[in-house]
């Protein structure tokens, strides 16, 4: 049963987008299409679809930036978005994955294919939409594609910020924990120390973003240190108050079981690029990783302090070598520096350079 699901396709190949069109028509859904990003979000303001299925590579406006442009539009939040793409490497999923995309559809597709995954998602968004109505007051504003928990607002509110000063220590790895930590400005990175003192990088956090939630579900000790990359300030939660909301509100254990799950795929993700990607390539990637936690421009450009330590410890090479690749990625025109700021002006190779 479709419930008269309305779709919107962004797609600008004429024979997929048709293809696709009429068979969601004949399961019973009521289609609308675009042939190109721009159109596609014309057309989503103008018809709020039940799903947007979407194409990565088009004219005008790719489909990352339509995903992007979504996001600046607050009737379209917990509207599934899926890609349909025939880039099926483990990184560009990952970075529709990371853009807040709900599913991927890889190119060439069948019609059950399509059809599955248009009814998985549907049936979740109804039930994620019943749920945040069924719960109290205080998390209306739930959605799962929001990346950051607004009905948390209980928990911070009346808080006192803690000030920390760039490079002073949040916590420290074996320490014992009992709270949960939210960043409100700057950026904190997380790091391990192996036997020999040696630094690994585990995840930088920025605004919105919380850390040390998964030492309260194991032994309450940190498995990893923290220390702030630039002024901060952080919002202290305490363990009790924490679980008595995980308790009493079942959306918001749903979202750091997710950040949980992230957690470990992506420390996976990162070991397997330790192990068989070249110092040039991790790099690169130590770059992108970077990049995520700053803002990019109109040009799909980003600038953010260039310390070689952090690239270091993220690439799990020395900073000789660090210094080594990055003057390649200025000669090669990926990268440029300026006054202790790298600015990545072609992230697009950087993405898909070759190890």
């Amino acid at each position: 049963m479709t419930m008269n699901n309305t779709i919107l396709i962004v797609e600008d190949n004429n024979d997929i987008r048709e293809n696709a069109s009429r068979l969601l028509e004949s399961a019973g859904y009521k289609t609308f299409t675009a042939n190109n990003g721009e159109n596609g979000l014309e057309s989503a303001r103008k018809y709020t679809p039940d799903l947007i299925l979407c194409d990565i590579m088009m004219p005008i406006l790719d489909g990352y930036g339509v995903l992007r442009a979504l996001e600046n539009i607050p009737e379209m939040a917990t509207v599934p978005f899926i890609f349909m793409t025939a880039k099926t490497e483990k990184a560009d999923f990952r970075k529709g994955m990371d853009m807040g995309a709900d599913d991927y559809l890889p190119k060439p597709f069948t019609g059950d294919d399509l059809l599955k995954v248009v009814s998985t998602r549907l049936k979740k968004s109804r039930l994620n939409k019943r749920s945040i109505e069924n719960n109290s007051t205080d998390t209306t504003d739930f959605t799962d594609t929001a990346k950051t928990l607004n009905d948390i607002n209980s928990l911070t509110d009346h808080k006192t910020l803690k000030k920390v000063k760039k490079k002073e220590m949040l916590f420290m790895e074996g320490n014992s924990s009992n709270v949960l930590y939210l960043v409100v400005s700057g950026k904190i990175i997380t790091y391990k120390t192996n036997e020999w003192g040696k630094k690994y990088t585990t995840e930088i956090y920025k605004e919105n973003d919380f850390l040390g939630y998964g030492s309260l579900f194991d032994e309450g000790k940190h498995k990893e240190s923290a220390i702030a990359m630039e002024n901060s300030e952080i919002v202290i939660i305490p363990k009790q108050e924490f679980f008595q909301l995980l308790h009493a509100n079942k959306e918001v254990s749903m979202k750091f079981l997710k950040l949980l799950s992230n957690n470990l795929s992506g420390s996976e993700e990162k070991l397997l690029k330790l192990a068989y990607d070249s110092a040039r390539k991790r790099v690169a990637e130590a770059l992108i990783f970077v990049s995520k936690k700053y803002d990019m421009n109109d040009k799909n450009e980003c600038s953010f302090p260039l310390y070689r330590e952090n690239i270091s410890s993220l690439a799990g090479i020395t900073p000789e070598s660090v210094s080594r690749n990055l003057t390649d990625f200025k000669l090669e025109k990926l990268i440029e520096t300026d006054n202790g700021k790298i600015k990545i002006i072609d992230l697009r190779k950087l993405e898909t350079l070759k190890n």
